[in-house]
């Protein structure tokens, strides 16, 4: 359920469990999962025994390898972790299969374009009057208290993003940006539709870098933004997606292995995500590679 979540971007908001291994993943996102009358977008499903059907055997399995996701110029400790990847899964006795996401490459923008939109109409309530800090300065008018609670307010990605968005929906910009950009996802969606006619799950890097360092890349957003290539096409088309701790760097910074799934198939993420954790040699408690 979403209810008491602060609301960014409706079509994309959703909430999972991060934790220490696989099975707590399980155990949490059973726990959290399930319908919920305060949030009208939670499913009225039966929720699954994640936990107890967690089996790294993947025999019968096919992966899907996009190759649009192997991009020009990255990160060479990124291509090597996620080779070690497909090993890791073939190993589990998957089978691996080439496949094709051909609108990947508008996915960034897209997402880029919808996320601050739907973010600048979410955050629109909090302006001193109905939710959130009220400043108001000596003598100021109705609008200056606007003005000041929202400065006040909000830090500098979320103005950002919230002038990003409210560029996109005005009036003359609104059909060139906002819809191009709803139909760019209805296209990313149908890729992966076709996609799974050959594979049950994708594979690929979580960010094209290893981790950079907290505000570190503050004064470069679109730097930033980047690093979501690989992370936003799941979220657009709606699909279950974990990132399992793959390797480290030369730096001995942390680097991830996302895995994709179907539509409601959660189980086989989490499955792949279990072999890839008893074959990478990461454990939470030491903190380090064996």
């Amino acid at each position: 359920s979403r209810w008491g979540v602060v609301a960014f971007a409706s079509s994309l908001d959703q909430a999972g469990p991060m934790a220490r291994d696989v099975r707590d993943c399980a155990i949490m996102l059973e726990a959290m999962a399930g319908f919920d009358p305060k949030d009208s977008t939670s499913l009225d499903l039966p929720v699954p025994a994640w936990e107890s059907g967690l089996n790294s055997d993947l025999k019968g399995k096919r992966i899907g390898i996009p190759k649009e996701y192997r991009l020009d110029g990255i990160d060479e400790d990124i291509s090597k972790m996620w080779d070690n990847g497909i090993a890791w899964l073939k190993d589990a006795g998957a089978d691996i299969v080439d496949i094709s996401l051909p609108h990947t490459k508008y996915a960034l923008p897209a997402y880029y374009i919808i996320a601050p939109a739907e973010a600048s109409s979410n955050l629109a309530r909090y302006d001193g009057v109905r939710f959130g800090l009220r400043d108001l300065p000596e003598g100021a008018g109705l609008q200056d208290m606007y003005a000041a609670t929202r400065a006040a307010g909000f830090g500098e990605e979320v103005r950002r993003r919230i002038m990003i968005g409210t560029y996109v929906l005005s009036a003359g910009f609104y059909d060139a940006y906002y819809t191009q950009a709803q139909k760019v996802r209805a296209l990313i969606a149908r890729d992966f539709d076709n996609a799974w006619a050959s594979c049950d799950l994708i594979l690929a890097p979580t960010a094209p870098s290893a981790a950079f360092g907290l505000g570190e890349k503050n004064a470069d957003p679109l730097s930033m933004y980047l690093n979501d290539v690989f992370a936003v096409p799941a979220s657009l088309a709606g699909l279950p997606a974990m990132s399992v701790p793959g390797g480290l760097s030369k730096e001995g910074l942390p680097m991830g292995l996302q895995i994709i799934g179907k539509a409601l198939d959660e189980q086989a993420v989490l499955n792949a995500g279990l072999a890839i954790e008893q074959r990478s040699g990461f454990t939470a408690e030491a903190g380090e590679w064996w």
